[in-house]
């Protein structure tokens, strides 16, 4: 299992926005750029990019000298046009789950009224490129915050991604045990156990405005498949992991794909299935592929989740954050990837049975999911940050590196981190790709991605939610919450030398 939570016990509703009136998407043209739209292997150089009102409006041959009133004109020239990025797998941390916390370590911090704590990381991540995320839930209190999070975003009262935010349904650890050593707890929506306790959760999930259902591996063979098919007919996505083996209620393989969720949030899932059964055989790989590619799901790789746990687990420390990332961690972020926070560092994890095995488990993700690209199974692109070591923003870019070093060619990790998101989390809000009538969710890179992959990382500016900006606007955007991280990390230092 690699998800990874905050812990933070929440519960209380965040204060009221003070956020700035709402943002005009506005009018621009984008000026001689090459535009990849990324639904095709096809390469548009030196196109005009009229953008109006949140969408791209036309794409037009540089010769036709296109003059739109009243629109501002970006410089495309020696520039790319690409889809904005999906992260499709992150657990954001925010204001109000810092609020809420009954960690002495962070509870009752001083975090101002403007809610700079969470701008900061939204702007991180469109500093990254990436225009669209999709949360995988957390507890009551955090999702609030999230949801608001969304609205605000949505009605340009804040620059940030498109967010999804996942409702995360679990039952409780013993009920799934092989050996349980205590009683069930009586079934009930927060933790169902059985199938009518299981719909309830994904009714009250669609009341209260979430995007999507994160099913956890704690639910038993009946609450699992009755979770799935509700959300099939509430209308949601269901994106999470596979159920649990080895029990008298559990599920076993056959049943796990014959009841398909939409997305594997992890190959690791699968993985685990392997190691579980098979003890990681590369003769599964096959089966787990077609089993896979049969149940019409497609997957999440998260390959740079599972590599930095492989890293934490051999090194014993927090991998590096890439060159010029690492100040974009804040100090709670930074105080979660370190001892005794840190559970990956912990000797507990290191003595888990099959900690040994974690390195033959990312090779076997990696063989597998070459092995669900070459069947055709889509694929996208996620992090699982801000698990210690993965920043938000950066980290996808890390992980269209991954995607390419098991064989997708340049276009298929963009149509990954891409278009393959869009279909899952928003088919209704079109493609996705760089064509007219789809929404202006856009990055303008400084260097052919096609060329190298890790041009992903270049980034003049991105059209988010309709709205340009450049990269200087953003830096300066988060240079305004400079001292605000200061004053949080001076506060962390005096709790700290209390304490002692």
């Amino acid at each position: 299992m690699i998800a990874y939570l905050l812990g933070l016990a929440l519960g209380a509703t965040p204060a009221a926005s003070t956020a700035p009136p709402a943002q005009p998407a506005g009018t621009w043209v984008v000026e001689d750029v090459t535009v990849i739209p990324a639904d095709t292997d096809e390469v548009l150089a030196h196109r005009t990019v009229v953008i109006r009102d949140g969408k791209i409006e036309r794409i037009l041959p540089q010769a036709s000298k296109t003059k739109v009133k009243g629109a501002a004109v970006v410089d495309g020239r020696g520039k790319y046009l690409v889809p904005g990025f999906v992260d499709a797998h992150v657990h954001l941390s925010t204001e109000g789950a810092i609020r809420d916390s009954k960690d002495a370590a962070i509870s009752g911090l001083d975090l101002g009224q403007e809610h700079r704590y969470d701008r900061q990381i939204m702007l991180n991540l469109l500093k990254a490129g990436v225009t669209g995320v999709a949360n995988l839930g957390g507890s009551a209190g955090s999702d609030e915050d999230l949801l608001r999070l969304r609205g605000e975003i949505d009605a340009g009262r804040m620059d940030g991604p498109k967010l999804y935010v996942g409702k995360r349904i679990n039952g409780p650890r013993a009920a799934v045990a092989v050996s349980p050593t205590q009683p069930v707890p009586a079934s009930k929506p927060e933790s169902p156990t059985t199938a009518a306790d299981g719909i309830l959760a994904v009714q009250r999930a669609r009341e209260r405005g979430y995007d999507f259902i994160k099913p956890y591996q704690f639910l038993n063979r009946e609450t699992y498949r009755a979770i799935v098919e509700e959300s099939a007919r509430q209308g949601f996505i269901t994106t999470g992991h596979l159920p649990e083996l080895g029990c008298a209620s559990c599920a076993d393989r056959a049943f796990a794909f014959g009841h398909p969720m939409t997305n594997i949030a992890h190959s690791e899932e699968l993985a685990r299935f392997a190691r579980i059964e098979h003890d990681l055989s590369p003769k599964d790989i096959e089966a787990l592929a077609q089993a896979v590619s049969a149940s019409g799901m497609s997957v999440t790789p998260t390959l740079v989740t599972l590599r930095t746990i492989v890293d934490m687990y051999v090194h014993r420390q927090v991998p590096a954050v890439p060159g010029g990332w690492d100040a974009s961690v804040d100090a709670v972020t930074r105080l979660d990837w370190a001892p005794p926070g840190n559970r990956y560092l912990s000797q507990a994890f290191r003595d888990q049975e099959g900690a040994d095995a974690f390195s033959a488990g990312y090779d076997f993700a990696r063989v597998l999911t070459r092995e669900l690209w070459k069947r055709k199974v889509p694929l996208t692109v996620g992090t699982d940050a801000a698990l210690p070591g993965l920043a938000f923003g950066v980290s996808v870019q890390q992980e269209m590196v991954e995607l390419r070093e098991i064989g997708l060619k340049p276009v298929e990790v963009l149509r990954a981190a891409s278009i393959n998101a869009h279909r899952l989390f928003d088919p209704k809000a079109g493609s996705g790709a760089v064509r007219a009538g789809e929404r202006a969710n856009l990055v303008l890179l400084d260097a052919d991605p096609l060329a190298d992959i890790q041009n992903v990382g270049k980034i003049a500016g991105v059209f988010a939610q309709g709205r340009w900006l450049p990269m200087a606007e953003i830096e300066r955007k988060l240079a305004e919450g400079e001292g605000f991280e200061r004053g949080l990390q001076q506060q962390l230092r005096e709790r700290k030398q209390a304490a002692h």
